[in-house]
C-alpha cells in the first residue's frame, strides 16, 4: 500500500524538526516487524533514534521495501505539511519518548518501548473530517511545521 510516513524531532510547531520520510508499506505495524523500524520506534533517548531513523531509511531501499527520502534528499512530497501524510512519527528530547499521529492527527500517541504497538488510529484522527479536507494543518491538528517550498522536489 502507499503509505508515507514522515519522522521528526519534537513536537512543537516552533523547533520540530523534519529528517526523512519514506513510502510504501510503512505504518508502524510493518516498521515494528523490520529491526531498523523497531529500534527507532523504541528509542529512548535522541541519539539511537536519530541512528535508527537513518539506518531505517538505507534499510527501507535496500531491502527494495519501497523508497525513502532522508532530509539531504529535500522534502519528497507535493504538500507543505505532514498533516496529509499517512503517519507522523516523531522523537521528543523533553521526555525522551517515541510519538506517532495520523495525517490530520489531533494528538499524539506515545509508543510504549517495552510493549510497542501501531497506536489506534481511533482518537487520534481528524474531529472534522470535511474541515481537515478542506484545511488540513488547521487546529485541532497537531502543530507541525510548514516545509519550505524550496525543498520540494
Amino acid at each position: 500500500m502507499s503509505t508515507k510516513t514522515d519522522f521528526y524531532i519534537g513536537r512543537d510547531r516552533d523547533t520540530t524538526a523534519w529528517i526523512g520520510s519514506l513510502e510504501w508499506n510503512c505504518e508502524p505495524r510493518n516498521l515494528l516487524r523490520f529491526p531498523p523500524g523497531r529500534f527507532a520506534l523504541t528509542a529512548t533517548d535522541e541519539s539511537t533514534y536519530r541512528t535508527a531513523v537513518t539506518d531505517l531509511l538505507v534499510a527501507w531501499e535496500t531491502e527494495r521495501i519501497g523508497t525513502a527520502y532522508p532530509y539531504r534528499s529535500g522534502w519528497p512530497w507535493p504538500w507543505p505539511t505532514s498533516h496529509v501524510s499517512d503517519w507522523i512519527i516523531t522523537f521528543d528530547p523533553g521526555d525522551n519518548g517515541v510519538y506517532a499521529t495520523i495525517g490530520g492527527g489531533v494528538r499524539w500517541e506515545r509508543i510504549n518501548p517495552q510493549h510497542p504497538r501501531e497506536p489506534d488510529t481511533d482518537g487520534i484522527g481528524p474531529t472534522d473530517f470535511e474541515h481537515w479536507l478542506r484545511v488540513p494543518a488547521a487546529p485541532p491538528s497537531v502543530p507541525l511545521p510548514t516545509m519550505p517550498t524550496d525543498r520540494h522536489r
